[in-house]
């Protein structure tokens, strides 16, 4: 999974598929420096709680990518898929807003 993006993000087919298909530009020259792979630096969180809130509607991450950084992360963490969601900000209804809201004011 990770890998996959990777290629899609590196190469130059990959930006292009991401600019026509997802109407999305990544950025063509490298990062300096490379940043930790979110896999990787989930763990870093904690002791900070850490809730995912992924759609399984999500046409930019698959589910996998939810339930990757999940098991990476350390407690407290917290995973709710939501049905019908789609990518991040721009599909959150305001109930949802309003539950992570809450769960934000429980867990603070």
């Amino acid at each position: 999974l990770i890998e996959d993006i990777e290629q899609a993000i590196e190469r130059p087919l990959g930006r292009l598929a991401a600019r026509v298909g997802k109407r999305t530009r990544i950025r063509s020259r490298g990062w300096d420096p490379v940043p930790s792979a979110p896999h990787e630096a989930v763990a870093d969180i904690s002791p900070t709680p850490l809730l995912i809130v992924h759609g399984d509607a999500d046409s930019f991450f698959p589910l996998d990518h939810a339930h990757q950084l999940h098991d990476a992360a350390k407690e407290p963490k917290e995973l709710w898929i939501e049905p019908g969601y789609g990518h991040a900000e721009s599909a959150a209804t305001p109930g949802l807003v309003r539950r992570i809201g809450e769960w934000v004011v429980a867990n603070s």
